[in-house]
């Protein structure tokens, strides 16, 4: 596999460019409570979630509704689907009710698991996920075929990307080779290429300098970096200027943390680039920016391995502001109630920026400061003499109270 990566490699300076106008700002496990907790469905529940890009190009977390408890699993058929929408932090659910006649969760002959085998069996097919187009349900699953090949004394077979199988709400599928699908109207935008393609293909980097080096020497050796993401592993997905695009962060092999590549594919064409970074700046890595979160929040209640409450540093993702690395990092309760703040993770220094509402997050990325600073030397200065009491005020509360001598004095104030 990593032969098959390398021929069709390119090495890129710098990391797409993010489209700022649809942020990833919602995560997944949060995407998930705010939908669970708009259903109004009694009969259906929500089923694993995954990302559909609407048709005025805002990306959304796609539930689809599938039936609820064992004897309705027989009898009704999956209901549409639910849509969180990602750029924003708010609970912004929208739904799509058309019944499906083969769906997700339906049992037994108009299963799609089922429909699918029977059409192609000799394939490995990816997670459904629900989009809409046209005021049309359409259920898309990317699939894996293999090819076989002898490297002496072995035969063995190499995974490649099949197409998507799309099946219309009436249960018709068709299948789309890889090539075609970015001409087809429905999948021409959406996330097709598969998750666990991608994550396997940088996976397989381990052996490019051989199996010598990969079990013993490890030189130039990878690993992809393992991140808190309850549950959402990479790649991550983001939009770009042009295609979505899902990104790998990797580490060097062994204890180091640091950042040793960043991969990028393109979800709808299949286009494999890698951003290597010079050595000697050393950038930080998804891991340690999430520490780096943690010790600038000292204050927040952070949860540990085994605690029910508190806070979690989750899904650390790559952006490039002013032509300096970030890790946005977003830092959440263990119930997934919301969102508490985003954290931005210079990689070069570790300075950490935080941001509260959706604008900053967005003024951010499009390069605005979020620190602003009160200078009180002019219009607020006094010329009386004695103390002076700053009181230091978050989300309401006062945290710190300073005491000054009068004079020209300023103060730095930090968003938080």
């Amino acid at each position: 596999m990593a032969e098959e990566v390398q021929n069709d490699l390119t090495e890129i300076d710098k990391l797409p460019d993010i489209d700022n106008t649809n942020p990833r700002i919602l995560p997944r496990t949060v995407a998930s409570e705010f939908a669970e907790n708009s259903l109004q469905e009694p009969r259906h529940k929500l089923g694993p979630s995954d990302i559909a890009i609407g048709e005025n190009g805002t990306p959304y977390w796609s539930h689809p509704l599938q039936p609820d408890g064992d004897v309705n699993t027989f009898l009704i058929e999956q209901k549409g689907a639910a849509f969180a929408d990602m750029t924003t932090s708010s609970a912004n659910i929208s739904y799509s009710e058309q019944k499906m006649d083969v769906g997700i969760g339906m049992q037994v002959f108009d299963n799609i698991n089922w429909v699918l085998k029977k059409e192609k069996y000799w394939v490995n097919y990816e997670d459904h996920f629900v989009l809409e187009h046209e005021g049309e349900n359409y259920i898309a699953t990317p699939y894996i075929e293999y090819d076989f090949e002898f490297t002496f004394p072995i035969v063995h077979t190499v995974p490649e990307w099949g197409g998507v199988a799309l099946t219309d709400s009436k249960g018709n599928v068709e299948y789309i080779k890889a090539e075609d699908v970015r001409n087809n109207e429905v999948l021409e935008d959406q996330r097709t290429y598969p998750f666990d393609l991608a994550r396997g293909y940088v996976s397989a980097m381990e052996y490019r300098e051989g199996i010598i080096n990969k079990w013993f020497l490890h030189e130039n050796q990878l690993e992809v970096a393992p991140v808190p993401g309850f549950n959402n592993e990479q790649p991550f997905m983001i939009l770009t200027e042009d295609n979505p695009e899902l990104f790998v962060a990797t580490e060097p092999y062994g204890e180091a943390s640091g950042l040793f590549e960043i991969w990028t594919i393109d979800a709808v064409t299949g286009k494999y680039e890698v951003f290597r970074l010079d050595r000697n700046q050393g950038l930080i890595g998804a891991n340690r920016a999430v520490n780096f979160v943690r010790q600038a929040n000292s204050r927040v209640n952070w949860a540990d391995q085994d605690s029910d409450t508190g806070f979690a540093p989750i899904e650390p993702l790559p952006v490039i502001v002013d032509d300096k690395l970030y890790w946005q990092v977003r830092v959440v309760p263990l119930d997934s109630a919301g969102i508490a703040f985003t954290s931005f993770v210079e990689a070069e220094s570790s300075n950490v920026f935080s941001a509260q509402t959706d604008d900053e997050i967005v003024d951010f990325l499009e390069g605005e400061p979020i620190n602003q600073t009160a200078n009180l030397t002019t219009e607020n200065s006094t010329t009386q003499e004695g103390d002076v009491k700053i009181s230091i005020i978050e989300n309401g509360n006062v945290v710190e109270t300073v005491t000054t001598e009068t004079g020209n004095f300023s103060i730095d104030v930090t968003k938080r």
